[in-house]
């Protein structure tokens, strides 16, 4: 209003009530969890301190996901060398193929 901020509009998607959880339960089996996200560093790292995520890859292409995914089982990562993705949209399609 009148060249100055007026008011700030934030949109963010709802954490499932279940996730917290889910994070957990995987913990105690021993796993280790990797956000790989294309939304910016600030939003992916607040949202992983609140359901306890080891680690953050933020602002990555669907084609990044794919060869982070691809990375990790070369190096034989995860539980008996195994990688798992879990995905929600398009954009996940790549690295959950």
């Amino acid at each position: 209003v009148g060249n100055k901020l007026a008011g700030i509009v934030a949109v963010a998607d709802p954490i499932k009530t279940t996730t917290s959880e889910a994070i957990k339960a995987l913990h105690e089996r021993g796993l280790k969890i990797i956000m790989a996200t294309g939304d910016n560093e600030r939003t992916a790292q607040a949202i992983a301190s609140k359901l306890g995520i080891d680690e953050v890859r933020a602002g990555l292409l669907p084609e990044q996901k794919s060869a982070l995914v691809e990375e990790l089982r070369a190096k034989g990562a995860g539980v008996r060398g195994g990688v798992a993705m879990a995905g929600d949209g398009v954009n996940d399609a790549p690295a959950l193929a």
